[in-house]
Parts: structure tokens; C-alpha cells; sequence
């Protein structure tokens, strides 16, 4: 009866440390993504000030309607940088979660592969069927979540891939917009 006593308190210990490590990973998911987004309200608000500021100095009618487009362009790279970094802190706290999780479940599958081992000591003859084929549920059930995770990191890998080829499409569109607005303000002096 101790035995099982202390057993349960050490899986209740296990269970609590789980509940607890996913907390923590998902709050310092949240936290990151906090941080950034009053970084990019800060940077933001900054840059639009300094450029309304830089457009009431303007004279020309001309130039007061190339400071919409110098307002709207670089805000268009900001917001590819925001999103890149939204997808990295989602993929870093996935990656963080995942781990939180294999590690209980490797450490749930030991303890069951154990009791099946200490049950297969203790069992009467006859029994060696029942015995097998928990051992093969075991085997199965570790094969499974081996091929969940290497899914899960698939998914992830391709994702981010996604991010970046979008992120990069979208810079060279900027950049050609850019100094497209460029040209079209020269042309305007001339």
C-alpha cells in the first residue's frame, strides 16, 4: 500500500511539473509576442512622426502627395518584418511545447513499459499472450508518436520555408516600389 502510495505521489509530482513546464513555455510564448508588438507600436509611431513631421516641411503640392507613398511603402516592410517575427516566436514556442511534451511522454511510455515488465514477472503461466500483446501496444503507440513528431517538425520546417520565400517576395516588390516612387518624384521636379 506504500508502495503505491509513494508511486502516486510521484506521478502526481510528474503530472504537476508537465501541467507547469507547458504553462510556462506558452506565457513565455505570449510574453515574447507582447514585447514585439510594443516594440513595433513604439518603432512605429516613431517613424510616422518623424515622416508627417519631414512632410509638413513640404511646399509643393507635388511632394505633399509623394509623402502618402513615402508613408505607405516602408510601412509595408515593417509589417513583412512583424509578420516574420510572429511566425518565429509561434515556431519557437511550438518547438518548445513539443519538447515539454515528448519529454512526458518518454518518460509516461518508460513507466508503462516498466509495469508491463513487472507485470510480466508476476503474472501466472498462461498469460504470456496478454503480456505480448501489451508490449506490442507499447511498441506501436511509441511508433506513432515518432512519426506525429517528425510530422510536427515537417510542418513547421515547411511553414517557415513559406514565410521566408513570401517575406522575400514581398521585400523585392517593395524595393521595385520604392524606386519606382523614386522615379516618378524626379520625373515630377523635372
Amino acid at each position: 500500500m506504500a508502495d503505491f502510495q509513494a508511486q502516486a505521489a510521484t506521478a502526481q509530482r510528474a503530472n504537476l511539473d508537465f501541467f507547469f513546464g507547458l504553462a510556462g513555455s506558452m506565457l513565455e510564448g505570449e510574453e515574447k509576442l507582447v514585447r514585439l508588438n510594443l516594440d513595433t507600436a513604439k518603432t512605429t509611431l516613431s517613424d510616422w512622426y518623424q515622416r508627417v513631421q519631414g512632410g509638413l516641411s513640404k511646399k509643393d503640392s507635388q511632394e505633399v502627395t509623394g509623402l502618402q507613398d513615402a508613408l505607405a511603402l516602408p510601412s509595408a516592410e515593417k509589417v513583412l518584418t512583424y509578420e516574420r517575427q510572429v511566425a518565429e516566436i509561434a515556431s519557437s514556442t511550438q518547438t518548445q511545447l513539443a519538447e515539454v511534451v515528448n519529454a512526458r511522454y518518454q518518460e509516461v511510455s518508460r513507466q508503462v513499459q516498466s509495469f508491463v515488465e513487472n507485470l510480466a514477472q508476476n503474472v501466472p503461466v498462461g498469460s504470456e499472450a496478454a503480456i505480448a500483446f501489451l508490449k506490442q501496444a507499447i511498441t506501436l503507440a511509441n511508433t506513432a508518436q515518432e512519426s506525429m513528431q517528425k510530422a510536427t517538425k515537417q510542418a513547421v520546417q515547411v511553414a517557415q520555408s513559406n514565410v521566408e520565400a513570401a517575406t522575400k517576395a514581398a521585400s523585392e516588390m517593395t524595393e521595385a516600389a520604392d524606386q519606382a516612387v523614386g522615379k516618378a518624384a524626379k520625373a515630377a521636379k523635372q
